[in-house]
């Protein structure tokens, strides 16, 4: 199944799961309105672009990808189409978690 992003809700839309981080994806609008995504550098690729509105039942779509180590807060970017309360959050599948370093460890 291939990945995609509903840009009013961050979920999967119908036909498509959510990216994994470093996977290639689009950006799906249902809506009558173009979307703009913008300050998105530190999640994905590209930083900034404008999703297309819906025509003639077909959804507009955008190609991006999410980057190896995305910034995974709420506040990592901006979209207009967002329809529910605060910035973006986006759940990616799996969620990227962090790593302790081997080396910071103290040894007694």
């Amino acid at each position: 199944m291939p990945y995609g992003i509903d840009v009013t809700n961050g979920t999967a839309p119908t036909g498509y799961t959510l990216p994994v981080a470093g996977a290639s994806f689009v950006w799906v609008n249902n809506t009558g309105n173009s979307v703009n995504i913008s300050n998105a550098g530190n999640w994905c690729n590209p930083a900034s672009c404008t999703v297309p509105a819906a025509s003639n039942g077909q959804p507009g779509l955008y190609q991006a990808a999410v980057l190896q180590h995305p910034n995974v807060f709420a506040c990592a970017f901006s979209d207009t189409g967002w329809d529910t309360p605060n910035m973006p959050h986006i759940q990616l599948n799996p969620l990227p978690v962090a790593v302790a370093n081997e080396q910071e460890k103290e040894v007694a």
